[in-house]
């Protein structure tokens, strides 16, 4: 059992920890990798509901996203076990060799889903989003250790907790920027089941137009 840290060494671990895995770590990449299985789940969701005949794009959208949710917090919690060493022995680039066993439709669906994902990861990163990322993967590798405070002693280990605090508010903003697309889609191409079909319809020349 290591010996309990005080406030100062506990804040002073952490930045130290989030400062070398930024440094010596493609967590964008990572990043990437963690949007993509989310959004891959949403969308598989998605088109369960569609399946099951709810047409509407805003509710199922809303429900997708709910469920995704979850599952990208459980990515980054097994993404956060590989934090654990200061350089990982494989390139970064190694994790994506697994694509090109894919076939067809289901490689075409990963590629768009980390495409988007890109963007998605993109974005995070410039909001300060990945040292929220690192900062559950703190919790995750000194899961244990003791913190002296002046409350009493706590025990490092709350990824979940501190994953939700960090990331909710980014997560009810892509969420409401979800729905207002999907509103806005439905209500200018009502007889739409999908963003495809939607996006089709309102490219489509108007009748009688050239």
């Amino acid at each position: 059992m290591p010996p309990p840290w005080s406030s100062a060494e506990y804040e002073r671990e952490k930045r130290n920890f989030i400062a070398t895995r930024l440094r010596f770590r493609s967590v964008y990449w990572h990043s990437c990798v963690i949007f993509t299985v989310t959004w891959l789940s949403g969308w598989l969701c998605s088109a369960l509901l569609l399946k099951l005949g709810l047409a509407a794009m805003p509710l199922r959208y809303a429900l997708s996203f709910t469920l995704a949710y979850p599952v990208f917090l459980g990515a980054v919690r097994v993404w956060a076990n590989f934090m654990k060493s200061e350089r990982g022995e494989a390139s970064d680039a190694s994790n994506f060799r697994g694509l090109s066993n894919l076939g067809g439709e289901g490689c075409f669906f990963v590629l768009a889903g980390m495409l988007i994902a890109m963007v998605v990861a993109g974005i995070f990163a410039l909001i300060g989003g990945l040292p929220l990322l690192l900062e559950a993967a703190f919790e995750v590798v000194f899961a244990g250790v003791m913190v002296r405070r002046f409350s009493g002693m706590e025990v490092v280990g709350d990824w979940a907790g501190t994953l939700l605090r960090k990331t909710w508010r980014h997560a009810l903003v892509t969420l409401a920027l979800l729905l207002s697309v999907a509103v806005w889609l439905q209500r200018h191409a009502p007889e739409a089941k999908t963003f495809a079909e939607a996006v089709k319809i309102l490219r489509a020349p108007a009748p009688g137009g050239r």
